[in-house]
């Protein structure tokens, strides 16, 4: 599909794949010769596994092997979240130190800030598998402090917003800037 009125009205027609190659091969050509070879960016991932065009590994892609024989492309440094996570968590929890997500297990209590697995691990295991076995075994409590009613506060949340009459009922606390 190719938009043909303005971002955002949702217009678009239906067009071959050979003419979306070479739209894409033109504006690569445009970009290169314009800007060069440092103006591409390909983005390593979407906060889904294989989302996006390079499977989430950019380095070990047929994207990547074909950016490398047309001469390069702009690589990232780090990765949106462990970057920041190795710089906000000695600020906000003391150290980077933390306990393994199996021992979740073992817990009484799950306290997740803004913290949404259901939706940005969805291997089938992992963290959210983790969730439900901590609820199975030990009946952990768990808190969801989030601006959304996400995907893993719901149904597997305890804690009720006493602030709010309107969200008595929901059982996350909605936090936003200025609270």
């Amino acid at each position: 599909m190719k938009r043909v009125g303005k971002r955002g009205e949702g217009k678009f027609v239906r067009i071959s794949w050979q003419e979306a190659l070479d739209t894409l091969a033109d504006r690569l050509k445009s970009v290169v010769a314009q800007y060069g070879n440092e103006a591409v960016y390909i983005n390593y991932s979407s906060g889904i596994v294989g989302g996006n065009i390079t499977r989430s590994s950019p380095s070990a892609s047929p994207v990547a092997r074909l950016m490398n024989c047309y001469g390069g492309s702009l690589n990232q440094y780090g990765t949106y979240s462990t970057a920041q996570i190795a710089c906000a968590m000695p600020y906000t929890y003391g150290s980077n130190d933390g306990n393994s997500t199996s021992d979740i297990e073992n817990s009484k209590l799950v306290v997740m800030f803004g913290n949404n697995p259901a939706e940005t691990r969805m291997s089938g295991s992992g963290i959210t598998w983790y969730l439900e076995q901590a609820r199975e075994r030990s009946n952990a409590r768990m808190i969801v402090i989030d601006p959304r009613y996400t995907d893993t506060a719901a149904g597997r949340e305890d804690e009720v917003d006493p602030h709010s009459p309107r969200h008595r009922r929901r059982r996350w606390w909605p936090v936003s800037p200025g609270c």
